[in-house]
């Protein structure tokens, strides 16, 4: 019998370690057989190289294509992301042919010079002052008329000596239904049958309805800001109205005349109107041309349709420098709903609560009335003359960085309105030598002419430069170009990534159970 001793004995092999590597080869193999399978027929150009080439160069030299392509893939990508994300903005012309028919005409307004008709003075006494009031009342009264002639909204320079005397007695008389009481009437101003529209013949106080602008009361045409306006709306569905063809007597036509006993004696304001060309919902318009006595005046209007593209609702207002006025895009501090968005109407908003801030009160007579606010009186004459030089001038953002002025004036943060129209005018004056056989006493005359000069006009439209199916598109070009692929690759390697998954999980599940 033989006998072995632990140290004659040979250890034995430890067989652990080699059946992992088996294994662990095995599962290699396994993987390896399945991404050659899949890739076998890859519409990603280069795998296919990549996979059934046999030598090792060639396969690590299409390994190198298919990563640097899927690098200059990634950012050609990253550009164009950041070109979609920038939501840049531009503005093409979208047909230089639109019809004048799909508009609508622009509102009119005529505003006189003087405000006041003399021949109502006295009767304003007895309306606006008490019974019992003294000769210094009524001298301030009548003080008072002589200040609202030329009075528009900004124009206080010459409150300065009224608000020195002493009004309490005026405390309680109404701005706005005083200066309604002394306006002239439709019919004091318009000549009979000499009011035209689209060649027909109209009563001028058809056409003109009084309403209030940033000059005061005006008598305005096709708007629809006034309560009387709005009416016609209701009434007529063609109203406000349209036109379809241009030149001299296809738009509006009147003639004015001045009788010189509505006027004030010895007065210096001259028989002239300001002509106002606005949108029929626009408040006011602080561009005017000037009409004088004994002239003819022919305005050709270019309208302009600016629209923005309902694609960039998604973008920030202010970085799309305009606001949608339908919907629920509202201006945080424009607090109107039946009256429409628009650049000027937010400017004559702004400066409504400009008002508010610097006095405490408001005045309707001149700019849209906020609910709940008090009107100014001739006791904030005072107040209202300090502060001209504010709420009677409106600056544009930025404009202290480029223009040096004194003034200290008002910063409206007022975007444009998305849908507009712009209205681009030329006036033509000539002396217009008038005679009525029956009446020589009336010398004084304005005639006008508002007309479009074309029957097209240019529609502009702005819109994302790079909006998603932009993107989409040059994303598949840019996909195509380095490595061949489409929308069905994506599909493709997303199917081989989850059974590859599946496969790593199945192979992980049965070495934990096998331990176990």
């Amino acid at each position: 019998m033989l006998l072995y001793t632990k140290e004659l004995v040979a250890p034995r092999a430890k067989l652990t370690q080699g059946l992992q590597r088996f294994r662990t080869q095995q599962l290699r193999q396994k993987y390896e057989k399945m991404l050659r399978r899949e890739f076998a027929h890859s519409t990603i150009h280069g795998i296919q190289n990549v996979i059934e080439e046999k030598h090792a160069c060639a396969r690590y030299f299409w390994l190198l294509v298919v990563l640097t392509a899927t690098m200059g893939l990634l950012v050609i990508f990253s550009l164009l992301k950041h070109q979609h994300s920038a939501q840049q903005l531009v503005s093409v012309v979208e047909t230089t042919q639109f019809p004048v028919y799909n508009i609508q005409f622009p509102s009119v307004a005529i505003c006189p010079f003087n405000h006041v008709n003399w021949l109502r003075a006295s009767t304003a006494e007895h309306r606006f002052l008490p019974r019992n009031a003294d000769s210094y009342t009524r001298e301030s009264f009548h003080q008072l008329l002589i200040q609202m002639e030329q009075l528009n909204f900004g124009k206080f320079q010459t409150l300065g000596a009224l608000s020195k005397r002493n009004l309490t007695a005026l405390a309680n008389v109404s701005l706005i239904k005083l200066a309604s009481y002394l306006a002239y009437r439709c019919d004091e101003l318009f000549e009979p049958d000499s009011c035209f529209f689209d060649e027909t013949k109209y009563e001028c106080c058809q056409l003109f309805v009084p309403e209030y602008t940033e000059k005061g009361v005006c008598l305005v045409f096709n708007s629809l800001i006034s309560e009387e306006s709005r009416k016609k709306k209701l009434v007529s569905e063609f109203y406000p109205f349209k036109i379809s063809t241009a030149g001299e007597g296809s738009g509006l036509q009147f003639m004015l005349h001045l009788n010189d006993t509505f006027l004030r004696a010895g007065t210096q304001v001259p028989f002239s109107m300001n002509l106002m060309i606005k949108e029929s919902n626009q408040w006011s318009n602080n561009m005017n041309y000037h009409l004088y006595e004994n002239t003819e005046n022919f305005v050709s209007i270019d309208p302009m349709v600016i629209q923005t593209s309902k694609n960039t609702k998604l973008m920030d207002p202010v970085k799309r420098r305009c606001y949608f006025e339908v919907g629920h895009e509202r201006h945080p501090y424009y607090p109107y709903k039946d009256l429409p968005y628009s650049r000027t109407n937010c400017i004559f908003t702004c400066l409504q609560w400009a008002l508010i801030d610097a006095c405490n009160c408001s005045m309707p007579l001149y700019l849209p009335d906020i609910d709940d606010t008090r009107e100014c009186t001739v006791l904030d004459f005072a107040c209202l003359h300090r502060h001209t030089d504010v709420v009677g001038y409106v600056k544009t953002i930025d404009q202290d960085k480029y223009i040096k002025d004194p003034r200290r004036g008002l910063v409206c943060p007022c975007l444009d309105s998305c849908n507009t129209q712009l209205y681009q005018t030329y006036l033509n004056v000539r002396r217009f030598d008038y005679f009525n056989a029956t009446n020589t006493t009336i010398s004084k005359r304005i005639r006008a002419e508002i007309y479009y000069g074309q029957r097209v006009l240019m529609k502009i439209e702005t819109k994302l430069k790079y909006n998603f199916v932009d993107w989409v598109a040059a994303f598949g070009g840019v996909l195509g170009l380095y490595v061949g692929a489409s929308t069905l690759s994506f599909v493709e390697l997303g199917y081989i990534v989850s059974r590859l998954l599946w496969s790593l999980l199945k192979d992980a599940y049965a070495q934990i159970t096998s331990k176990l």
